[in-house]
């Protein structure tokens, strides 16, 4: 097993339909397929738990090694992970073969830390726009996440792609003028000023249609009474 990867045992299935995935998620496996470098795909199933503690302790881009019960092992990267549309919890996962030898396209996580200068000073807005970027690199090269230290950003400055910086043999390939992070204006403030200050005025203007009725009226009153 190569540096860096991380083992999860694998059984070949040859049996598929409706019943029988439910079944298997219901004694705790999962579903899943192995395709990719040209080799022919590989219907499987992994244990559910290890699945998912996996995943929890080392991240979508993990080097996986596939391994299977009569010795084959494959290593792969997750391509596709199927969720419940309402429980959220895991259908099937789609592993792809890789060679640890040739650079692969995978995407990365973005990572803001610190606190922008127009956040602090000026009650400004940080907008986190894009929270992944795609990444080209060897496998074993994979970043866990882009960092990005947005203590300087005043209002209305912009981070693009073009600016993060990825360590290593690592070259960013989304699109470079793409904004990622930037300082706003503290404009939902401003909103609800001017909702107050519009709450207020359209008060004080119903405060001055009723108060010549209320003169009128008592204009009509003593009138009434001097008849």
């Amino acid at each position: 097993m190569a540096e860096g990867t991380v083992l999860l045992q694998a059984k070949r299935r040859t049996q598929v339909g409706k019943q029988v995935v439910k079944a298997m998620r219901h004694r705790g496996t999962l579903p899943a397929v192995v395709y990719g470098e040209k080799a022919s795909s590989v219907a499987c199933s992994v244990d559910q738990k290890a699945f998912v503690t996996l995943l929890h302790e080392h991240g979508r881009n993990a080097i996986i090694n596939l391994t299977m019960e009569n010795g084959d092992g494959h290593a792969t990267l997750i391509k596709e992970i199927q969720r419940h549309p309402v429980g959220g919890h895991i259908l099937h996962v789609d592993f792809h073969r890789i060679s640890l030898t040739q650079k692969i396209v995978v995407a990365v996580p973005v990572e803001v830390v610190g606190t922008a200068a127009g956040v602090r000073n000026d009650g400004g807005i940080l907008e986190h726009l894009l929270h992944e970027v795609e990444v080209e690199c060897l496998p074993t090269e994979i970043p866990e996440r882009i960092v990005y230290d947005v203590s300087s950003l005043g209002i209305h400055d912009i981070v693009h792609t073009s600016d993060l910086v990825a360590e290593g043999d690592v070259r960013i390939v989304t699109e470079s003028d793409r904004p990622v992070i930037m300082v706003v204006p503290p404009t939902v403030r401003r909103d609800e000023e001017e909702e107050e200050e519009g709450a207020e005025e359209a008060e004080a203007a119903e405060e001055e249609l009723q108060e010549p009725e209320v003169i009128e009226r008592g204009k009509r009153d003593e009138e009434e009474d001097e008849a």
